[in-house]
């Protein structure tokens, strides 16, 4: 087969494939560095089909729009950052390996708050509550205020 043949048919492949659809579309302004907020809005769902694809959701986009939210950004700020290609999903063994480290992550939690420390340091807190609340009981029988009985997070200062 003669060299221009195949120039011929790889370009028409590429045609083909990329002809007036998002994907190629999106591959193009990835390259090119483009940024999320000076895309259209066609654009935008387009690449927001593709970050999700594979099954996850689109952390740049969500980030942003949570960003702005939180922080009350102007929308031209909270969504300018640049566009990024998806991720592909974990291998099975990687998949196995992040399991393992959060069931590790949870395992070294509940150890820390099922400790013998952390147990006594609860029942500390809860009996002086109590302790509290019977104090400011008696003051509210007696038809006092019970500010003068304050819980440890209405303490000015008080860490919660």
């Amino acid at each position: 087969m003669a060299l221009s043949t195949i120039r011929n048919r790889i370009r028409k492949a590429q045609r083909n494939t990329h002809a007036g659809d998002s994907l190629g579309r999106i591959a193009e302004l990835i390259s090119r560095g483009a940024f999320y907020d000076e895309l259209t809005p066609e654009e935008r769902e387009a690449y927001k089909a593709y970050k999700e694809s594979l099954g996850g959701v689109a952390d740049d986009i969500a980030g942003a729009e949570l960003e702005k939210m939180l922080m009350d950004k102007p929308e031209k700020e909270a969504y300018h950052f640049p566009l990024t290609r998806r991720r592909k999903p974990p291998t099975p063994e990687e998949h196995a390996q992040r399991v393992q480290e959060v069931e590790a992550y949870m395992q070294e939690i509940t150890d820390e708050y099922n400790a013998p420390e952390a147990k006594a340091k609860r029942e500390a807190e809860y009996q002086e509550l109590h302790r509290i609340g019977a104090l400011r009981a008696a003051a509210f029988q007696r038809g006092e205020p019970m500010d003068a009985y304050p819980l440890p997070w209405e303490k000015k200062g008080a860490e919660v």
